[in-house]
């Protein structure tokens, strides 16, 4: 039998900083592609991927990237990778030309979205994938198949001679979702991702892998990409229910974490697939680390889903400042979305919120609104964020606006990867980022350590281990011990957390203080 007329690698990136998470997920979008290829050309080409993120994490990729080129030899090689990690893209381009000078060079993914002219500055890349891939990649594959240019193919964009991006008219966004095939999981394996944090911040409770049901946002959030338009296109509830019943009947899958922009647009219909569930009879677990609207959850909604089997989801406040709201576009009805976040908490949902600190104008007093709205809530886990201009946002377009003068910024604020509390680093708010962060180490020591809080968090954690790792991460960075918790019920509670998690793994959990004996007796005795 002949071989494949032509063979396509991608390559997943991952931020090589030491200071940014490690996002892991299954690569839904390259697995889409994928399928849509096979579908589309069968034996005639032949896919393979190669997943940074599932590489050591302590080992740089390269060599073992060089590697799988040389030995695969692929005729198109497509890089997929979200803003944090932009600096790798000119990286793996290079070692991808220097196998072989001939090879096409495709970017796309989330970074790409943002249409970043950095990408397009990048010589070994020959193409920029800004939209939906899924039909501009088929057109790739058949006109290097037929030896023509990729010019003229719509919804690709190249650089000039001098770097300036010279786009394509875009192609119209994909209308029926159910037309796309469901993610190749051959591509992958799937047990690479296990046993890792995911993008919940959480170890999973089974087998899982990530689901997308819907594309788009119709928000404007100013500090948003849009990766998928202002348009919400939607699976249909079957077709979703269709996917999830084979994944658990086939792969073994037991947890699924929807990752929609805003899964419940649509609450008729995000109701539809949690019932299906309940109907069907499936035996699955849901997470949300992303894509809930707050403001729009009731109670029947909240109740369905746990009925379906979440366990966690994460909700935005972003800021608690009205005046903020407005100015961002985020338009949170921060009522609405207190409310949300009891009722999760009284239906048994482990809920963290994401918040934003240092926004254009923004004071010190509206950034003590946001960690006050966090403290009076009943969220188990929370984060407060520096706020970041990133490319491709209404918020970075518009900051002089706001008096901020771009070139005056830190470059490498504006490059990703900078999350430091350090005056060194700009700051787009007119409170200096020492102070910011003085604000988010006091947010930690209020919320984390509040004992009403860290029994709730230690009754609705699934994992021990994993709980005890990540308050111990906070511990640090409160500059709490033993001796200053703030309550002495926080100081049993903490000691018998890090007990039960040293029972559970004593290599994982071997860094964590030791409390006096005499606190751990106290403690355990208690429990």
């Amino acid at each position: 039998m002949a071989g494949p007329t032509l063979k396509l690698a991608f390559i997943n990136l991952r931020a090589r900083t030491k200071d940014w998470h490690h996002i892991i997920m299954v690569p839904l979008g390259i697995m889409t592609l994928s399928a849509s290829v096979k579908r589309a050309f069968g034996e005639r080409v032949e896919v393979r991927l190669f997943d940074c993120t599932t590489f050591p994490e302590h080992q740089e990729p390269d060599e073992a990237i060089r590697k799988f080129l040389d030995e695969f030899r692929p005729q198109v090689v497509g890089i997929r990778g979200f803003s944090s990690q932009a600096d790798e893209f000119p990286i793996i381009a290079r070692i991808a030309k220097e196998v072989d000078p001939d090879v096409v060079v495709l970017a796309g993914g989330p970074h790409a979205s943002t249409n970043s002219p950095s990408l397009y500055k990048i010589k070994d890349i020959d193409y920029v994938a800004p939209y939906e891939g899924d039909e501009v990649l088929l057109e790739v594959i058949e006109n290097v198949m037929a030896g023509r240019t990729n010019d003229g193919v719509m919804g690709l964009g190249r650089g000039g001679p001098d770097g300036t991006p010279l786009m394509n008219p875009a192609r119209p966004q994909i209308k029926e979702l159910d037309s796309l095939p469901f993610p190749d999981y051959d591509v992958i394996d799937i047990d690479a991702y296990q046993g890792r944090l995911a993008m919940t911040d959480f170890l999973t409770r089974r087998k899982f892998t990530s689901l997308f049901t819907s594309r788009g946002c119709y928000y404007a959030c100013s500090y948003c990409h849009t990766n998928f338009g202002k348009r919400m296109r939607y699976r249909s509830v079957e077709n979703v229910l269709d996917e999830i019943q084979q994944l658990v009947e086939k792969r073994g899958i037991g947890e699924f974490h929807i990752i929609d922009d805003i899964f419940n647009a649509d609450r008729e219909r995000a109701m539809g697939i949690f019932n299906g569930v309940v109907r069907r009879g499936l035996d699955v677990n849901f997470a949300f680390p992303n894509g809930l609207r707050a403001d729009l959850m009731d109670e029947e909604f909240i109740a369905a889903a746990r009925a379906a089997g979440t366990y966690t989801w994460a909700l935005a406040v972003e800021s608690a400042s009205p005046r903020i709201q407005k100015q961002v576009r985020k338009f949170n009805k921060l009522d609405r979305v207190f409310q949300a976040i009891e009722w999760s908490d009284k239906h048994g949902i482990f809920t963290c919120t994401f918040n934003m600190l240092g926004f254009p104008t923004e004071t010190e007093e509206e950034m003590r609104m946001t960690l006050d709205f966090n403290m009076q809530s009943k969220a188990h886990f929370t984060h407060f964020f520096v706020v970041t201009p990133y490319e491709g946002t209404s918020m970075h377009d518009t900051l002089e606006r706001f008096g901020v003068n771009i070139s005056e910024l830190d470059p490498e604020l504006l490059g990703y990867q900078v999350f430091s509390g350090s005056d060194e680093h700009s700051s787009i708010s007119k409170v200096p980022r020492s102070r910011i962060q003085s604000l988010i180490v006091e947010g930690v020591q209020r919320f984390y350590f509040d004992p009403v809080r860290l029994a709730r968090m230690m009754e609705l954690n699934h994992n021990h281990v994993h709980l005890a790792l990540h308050v111990e991460t906070r511990r640090w960075s409160a500059g709490y011990d033993w001796s200053n918790m703030p309550h002495p019920e926080t100081a049993r509670l903490l000691a018998r957390l890090y007990a039960d998690a040293r029972a559970a793994d004593a290599v994982r959990c071997a860094h964590l203080p030791e409390p006096p004996a005499a606190l751990l007796a106290e403690a355990l005795i208690r429990a």
